[in-house]
């Protein structure tokens, strides 16, 4: 079951939201090439990079963005533009 929802309803989704983006290549065998992890110093839409919310308390206060939810488990952030775009 695939669930979107307001950011701003949930401190757990908003944590999510602020949390470190940590990128793993694999090669072709399945062993890990290269680790990158990535600071968010905000808020970011995961599919288009804009900005959501610079600090935790305008997240919590007024932030216009959604969570992706499949499965009881939170995938990604979206922007309002991009709820729009891709969720009609």
């Amino acid at each position: 079951m695939i669930v979107l929802t307001p950011i701003d309803g949930d401190p757990r989704i908003q944590e999510f939201a602020l949390r470190s983006l940590i990128i793993t290549m694999v090669d072709r065998r399945g062993k890990i090439r290269e680790v990158l992890h990535i600071e968010k110093h905000e808020a970011v839409c995961d599919l288009c990079g804009g900005l959501m919310a610079l600090t935790k308390k305008e997240l919590e206060e007024r932030a216009k963005g959604y969570a992706v939810i499949i499965d009881g488990q939170i995938v990604q952030v979206i922007c309002e533009g991009c709820r729009k775009r891709f969720w009609g």
